[in-house]
């Protein structure tokens, strides 16, 4: 016969097995609730955020063309374009880059920056003389570095969240291959089609666009469009098919107009929308900050720092007050860093009050940890740092294929179960085990997958009254449980996704009081989108 705490350990594991899974919608309901006053059980219903507002940020790259000998209509139509983004597009989820080019390309606006900080660069613009044979060529190039650039030192869950846009207004046919003094480094295969200079340019276009588009995979970004919009003035057969490869090229549909229709054109012809793939459940964990699993034993951690209660007093530290030093680093991230929690270390240049990411790790306890301030999950396995911090595996190392204490549990599944990864506790396993049940209900309106969710087991501890000036101390007995909704794209296990985050205060005195009693129930709008 199975006692019901095995019970509850096998339908665990075996969830939490499905859970690695990106087919979070096979996972059965569970059966099993709280064996007693000292284990609470949460329900209730979320939703993935909606792939929208700045941490899904879209960067527009217009790279326009200008100088002398342009006709004066399209310059015009161009800086009047430009100029009315900053009405259309008044949130700094949207930002813009600008380039112009005629021989040469010239950022007029390297960085990205909100449509109403455009003002002067195409003051600029309007002023831009470059003169000499056209390069489209050159724009690619510079639009190409801008936008790596941009990837390589922006936060990689923003840059994995991003749509990156180059818009290249063209109407006239590139002549790089023409030109080579101008363009030196044309690639050989392209030069190989001379002296059919047209199809040598087209060749290279191509390549330049295909290296734009590929960015996103180099740099795990969300998405990369190279949009081109010809503009006629007069018949030029060659640079149309020239505009039309780039847009196959960048996954794109070609733009045609006019000047007098250019202004409409940039305005709704043009997507400008965030990235639209769908988002799916990567990994859901509940998490007693104040709790520590370690060699089969369930310990106190009245602070919350990730050093239990018994060894702070051993340490000297204060058991009541997660940074006993005031330097801006909880006990457990100095301790844990070989750093001593009872004497001030100064981190130079940090903001020890800052938290980018919102994952309850300011950004001094990141840059001293290794992890990337801008987002809760550095490593991508799903599990956000400060659970790592606090369970005493790596953040900087992804956990899924790890067993460290070799007891066939593998230490995503000890740290989503609330065991300990170091030690083969199998009994403690059996009967602490944090369960899980997730099932696919209806979406929003809006097309988002939802998931109805319980989390039961949650083991309580009673923790001391803590400080907490200038308000009120925190009562004794206050168990601050995390739940954490992490979602990625589909088939992407080490995808930088994003992270919700519901708190909630449980107050356990032993043996048997408990505060809110029976099941707690959580709703969508109780979760804090984090990165």
């Amino acid at each position: 016969m199975i006692r019901p705490s095995m019970r509850r350990a096998i339908w665990g594991s075996a969830v939490l097995a499905v859970l690695s899974c990106t087919d979070v919608g096979l996972i059965n309901q569970g059966a099993d609730g709280p064996s007693g006053p000292d284990r609470a059980e949460f329900t209730g219903t979320v939703c993935v955020p909606l792939a929208a507002g700045e941490s899904f940020p879209v960067k527009v790259l217009y790279a326009v063309e200008g100088g002398a000998g342009v006709d004066p209509q399209l310059k015009s139509a161009i800086g009047d374009g430009l100029t009315q983004l900053a009405s259309q597009f008044p949130s700094p989820a949207v930002t813009f880059s600008l380039v112009a080019y005629h021989s040469i390309a010239r950022g007029l606006q390297g960085a990205y920056v909100p449509a109403a900080d455009l003002a002067s660069p195409i003051s600029q613009y309007s002023s831009y003389q470059e003169a000499g044979p056209i390069s489209v060529r050159s724009a690619l190039q510079l639009a190409g570095s801008l936008v790596a650039g941009d990837m390589q030192t922006g936060c990689k869950g923003l840059v994995a969240r991003a749509r990156y846009l180059v818009v290249l207004v063209m109407n006239a046919k590139d002549n790089a291959c023409a030109n080579p003094n101008f363009n030196p480094g044309i690639n050989a295969q392209c030069n190989a089609f001379l002296p059919d200079e047209a199809r040598c340019s087209t060749c290279e276009l191509t390549r330049l666009t295909e290296e734009i588009k590929n960015l996103a995979i180099k740099h795990r970004a969300g998405e990369v469009v190279v949009q081109p919009v010809y503009v006629r003035m007069t018949s030029d057969p060659v640079a149309r098919f020239q505009a039309a490869e780039i847009a196959r090229a960048g996954g794109s549909d070609l733009i045609e107009t006019d000047p007098s229709n250019l202004v409409n054109t940039l305005q709704s012809r043009i997507s400008y929308a965030s990235l639209q793939q769908s988002l799916t459940l990567k990994r859901l964990i509940a998490f007693n900050r104040n709790s520590i699993a370690r060699d089969g034993q369930l310990l106190l951690d009245s602070d919350g720092d990730g050093v239990a209660d018994d060894d702070e007093l051993a340490r000297g530290t204060d058991p009541a007050k997660a940074d006993t030093d005031n330097d801006g680093l909880m006990d457990g991230v100095e301790v844990k860093m070989g750093m001593n929690p009872l004497v001030f270390d100064r981190v130079n240049g940090c903001n020890a009050s800052l938290d980018t990411d919102t994952d309850r790790l300011n950004d001094c306890e990141e840059r001293v940890l290794g992890t990337d301030p801008c987002i809760s999950d550095s490593d991508g396995d799903g599990v956000p740092e400060l659970v790592e911090l606090h369970v005493g595996t790596n953040p900087l190392l992804p956990e899924d294929l790890n067993d460290n204490d070799r007891d066939g549990t593998s230490n995503v599944q000890e740290i989503v179960q609330h065991t300990d990864p170091n030690s083969a506790d199998i009994e403690f396993q059996a009967d602490r085990s944090y369960g899980y049940a997730v099932k696919e209900v209806d979406p929003t309106p809006d097309g988002r997958q939802c998931y109805s969710l319980r989390v039961y087991n949650v083991g309580l501890v009673t923790p001391l009254e803590l400080p907490n000036p200038p308000f009120s101390n925190i009562k004794r007995g206050i168990n601050n449980v995390y739940i954490y909704f992490q979602v990625g794209r589909q088939n992407d296990p080490r995808g930088t996704g994003i992270g919700s985050l519901y708190v909630a205060p449980v107050q356990f005195i032993a043996p048997n009081r408990r505060n809110p009693a029976g099941v707690i129930t959580f709703t969508n709008e109780e979760f804090v989108l984090g990165s």
